[in-house]
């Protein structure tokens, strides 16, 4: 008895007709296209050993069920045949058959009638139709077309089962009596399935054989073996011009220009900016410019606001407001008027509101100053918006509306509910003073975000930050300073910004003041030649107690950019500072009166005089070195006169070098000439410096009897007969009379001596310098008259 006669047995008949009962982890998708016969009635499979890899396959559940007539017949027609064909499957063994039915969609969309798709082993058993059923033949076929669908689960995979080959039965139809017959198609044997090699693995496989054909000189490389493969030939200019040019054949600026020609009103901008190219010249004449100025109107009517958003157009209506006559401006304010502030926050539409504010209507300005009310706090904090509020604030604002935008930092109830008496904070003080705690923290609650490097450089802000300190507790004086200490280098260029910096420096601890000066590093010589900020200088000279830390962050960089320092106005005063501090000779009052307010600082401890006296000598020698090396400028420099006098008086050390140095300057053999070539003597700002040197002399005499004195060393300097030659003109006479009159008689008795010859010569002048110094020679010739007493 074969194996195919074992497995004609009522029991194996009764196990092949026992369905499936799905497992728990079956897919519950449905047919894509509706329920579909076939699987109403699925196809049992008979497998071979399943395996611990079959994981795709079930097995199958068997339950009893009485044969029918039908069932009867299809079994026997099936047994003769197996039994005809029983020498082509000698290796199947019935132990190896088992009933098995897939589970999932996929796996009945995987079983396909050719021998490339691998079941263990597969036996087709045709059943007959059932009563009521169609043909589910053109159904099967598209199942077999259209594949497993998306998502369906792989349970026959290749990679399990490519090591067990495949014996698949086709089916042969029924037979019946009333039908014809058909020819039964052969069995064959099919092949194992190979496994598909992945894309990694192949292209991987393609490097290497490239790579050793390179090596073995097998591949020619060369350029012309290159064009003799690909033989190229160019299309023709006709066929150039029918097809489009991609992006990555244009250029940059042609695919730009694509790019602009996709937009909106694309041929509205290319006319407005040609006209707008002639309009903006300035040897234009003003009727043309009128003409263009309509023309560009008529055509930006009713899109000014969408123009003014682009960096090309906005141009287009900055120009049209700037040259247009009052109705062109006045229609652009119309159009504008409901969304200036969000154009104020725009990069390019903010210089249309900057035009409006520049050159529009005394109404108009008043309603855009209306209409920043209630949004000065959200646009000071933009980066762009900030910009036209300083503008407005600086230019066009006058004092009740500087202080309609400053009250919204005063406190809700002053933003809603204004009074237009009111002018200033300090009257708002003085007539409410029980709001004054609700005003100074609703001021620090508003301040507090807007330190920020780049708000803090507009004025507007100082001026509120001036306002807080100005009348702000201890305790809030010092949590502001501990939060701005750092901040300070962005504010000192504004009167009310250095004011604040110099709150800070007067009532900050020892570690607020250290860490204000380190911010400033790498600033000094700016901050020195600045006019507001060499303010802040004179207050840290004034009550930092720590000179050393002093002379090394602030005086060693200034020392090094001395010359600059020089020749500025404001750099002359901070060293002028260093050398007499207050001196009213060099110092306003009302400047004095302002540095006075940080004397009542509880921070410093030491003595003025003393903090003065090692600033002093810290400076000194420098600055007498620098007379020394730049004499011959600074001598005729009237400017830098009252400078020269400071150092020589107050610098400690020995100036004999300083003024020796401007000594051989006036030593020069004298000549007179006009021009850039004057003698120091007859220059205008030369004879002033040596006449104030000379009678400074006075002073250091009377201070100091050892003190050096500028007179003997000029006449220690000069040749013989140079005094002579200086009383040839008349500023030279001037300064021979000032050595006539010093009180010392060594000097003016030298000079008389030098002079005696000149009296015939002065006689014959008649320039006054001439006139009076003859006069003084006379009369120191002369002896004094005895007086006369009356008896």
């Amino acid at each position: 008895m074969n194996d195919y006669d074992m497995m004609d047995t009522p029991v194996l008949r009764r196990k092949m007709k026992k369905p499936t009962t799905p497992k728990a982890g079956r897919s519950m998708r449905g047919n894509p296209e509706g329920n579909s016969i076939i699987y109403k009635d699925k196809v049992k499979l008979s497998t071979a050993h399943p395996t611990s890899d079959d994981s795709g396959l079930s097995t199958l559940r068997k339950r009893k069920k009485k044969p029918t007539e039908d069932d009867t017949y299809a079994e026997i027609e099936e047994k003769h045949m197996r039994r005809s064909q029983s020498s082509n499957f000698s290796n199947v063994s019935s132990s190896s058959l088992e009933e098995m039915t897939p589970d999932t969609l996929s796996q009945i969309s995987s079983i396909m009638a050719v021998p490339d798709v691998t079941v263990n082993s597969t036996l087709t058993r045709l059943k007959k139709p059932r009563a009521g059923r169609g043909d589910v033949t053109w159904e099967k076929a598209v199942n077999h077309a259209r594949g497993a669908p998306d998502g369906a689960e792989r349970s026959f995979h290749a990679k399990k089962m490519s090591k067990v080959s495949v014996i698949e039965e086709v089916p042969t139809p029924v037979v019946k009596k009333d039908s014809p017959t058909k020819e039964n198609k052969p069995i064959t044997q099919g092949k194992p399935v190979e496994r598909k090699k992945s894309i990694k693995v192949q292209l991987k496989n393609a490097a290497n054989r490239l790579k050793s054909l390179k090596s073995k000189g097998k591949l020619d490389t060369s350029r012309e073996s290159r064009k003799r493969k690909l033989d190229i030939s160019l299309p023709d200019e006709s066929t150039i011009a029918m097809k489009k040019p991609k992006d990555k054949e244009m250029s940059w600026k042609e695919r730009r220009q694509q790019r602009k020609m996709t937009k909106n009103n694309y041929d509205l901008i290319m006319k407005a900016k040609k006209l707008w190219e002639d309009m903006r010249r300035h040897a234009l004449p003003d009727d043309q410019r009128q003409k263009l100025c309509q023309e560009v109107f008529n055509m930006v009517r009713g899109k000014v606001h969408e123009m003014s958003m682009a960096h090309d157009t906005a141009r287009v209506v900055q120009c049209l407001v700037q040259y247009g006559n009052p109705e062109h401006r006045t229609a652009v304010m119309e159009e504008i008027k409901d969304e200036i502030v969000s154009m104020c926050k725009s990069k390019y539409a903010k210089f249309v509101i900057r035009k409006i504010l520049k050159y529009g209507s005394k109404q108009q300005r008043n309603f855009m100053f209306k209409t920043f009310h209630g949004n000065v706090r959200k646009l000071i904090r933009h980066r762009e918006a900030v910009e036209i509020l300083e503008f407005a604030y600086n230019e066009y604002a006058n004092a009740p509306q500087r202080l309609s935008m400053m009250e919204e930092f005063y406190g809700p109830s002053f933003t809603l509910f204004k009074n237009h008496d009111t002018k200033s904070l300090e009257q708002i003080m003085l007539e409410q003073p029980d709001k004054k705690d609700m005003i100074l923290s609703n001021m620090k609650e508003a301040l507090l975000p807007l330190i920020d490097k780049d708000i803090l450089a507009h004025s507007m802000v100082h001026k509120i930050f001036h306002d807080f300190f100005h009348y702000a507790t201890d305790k809030m004086r010092s949590e502001m300073i501990e939060c701005l200490r750092e901040q300070l280098i962005t504010m000192i260029h504004t009167r009310d910004g250095s004011r604040v910096a110099m709150n800070c420096v007067w009532f900050g601890t020892v570690k607020d003041r250290k860490v204000i000066l380190k911010s400033f590093k790498t600033h000094i010589a700016r901050i020195c030649q600045d006019e507001y900020g060499h303010m802040v200088l004179l207050a840290i000279f004034d009550v930092v107690d720590d000179t050393k830390f002093v002379s090394k962050v602030v005086l060693e960089e200034m020392l090094k950019s001395l010359s600059q320092v020089a020749e500025n106005q404001y750099g002359r005063k901070v060293l002028l500072y260093l050398l007499s501090p207050r001196d009213p000779l060099h110092f306003h009052p009302d400047i004095v009166h302002i540095l006075q307010r940080g004397d009542t600082n509880t921070t410093s401890k030491k003595d003025g005089h003393t903090r003065h006296r090692e600033l002093l000598d810290f400076v000194s020698k420098p600055l007498l070195q620098y007379i020394v090396d730049n004499a011959a400028t600074l001598a005729i420099n009237n400017a830098a006169l009252l400078l020269i006098l400071g150092i020589i008086t107050h610098a400690k050390g020995d100036p004999t070098d300083a003024m020796t140095a401007i000594a051989e300057i006036a030593a020069q053999p004298f000549s007179a000439s006009k021009g850039d070539n004057q003698h120091m003597v007859e220059h205008p700002a030369g004879h002033l410096t040596l006449k104030r040197l000379i009678l400074n002399d006075k002073e250091r005499s009377t201070d100091d009897e050892c003190a050096v004195l500028f007179s003997n060393i000029l006449l220690t300097v000069l040749a013989e007969g140079t005094l002579k030659s200086w009383a040839a003109c008349n500023r030279g006479c001037f300064t021979l009379i000032s050595l006539l009159e010093l009180d010392d008689i060594e000097v003016t008795s030298q000079v008389r001596q030098q002079l005696s010859g000149i009296k015939k010569s002065l006689r014959k002048m008649t320039f006054k310098g001439a006139q009076i110094l003859l006069q003084k020679l006379e009369g120191m010739s002369s002896p004094p008259r005895p007086q006369m007493i009356d008896l």
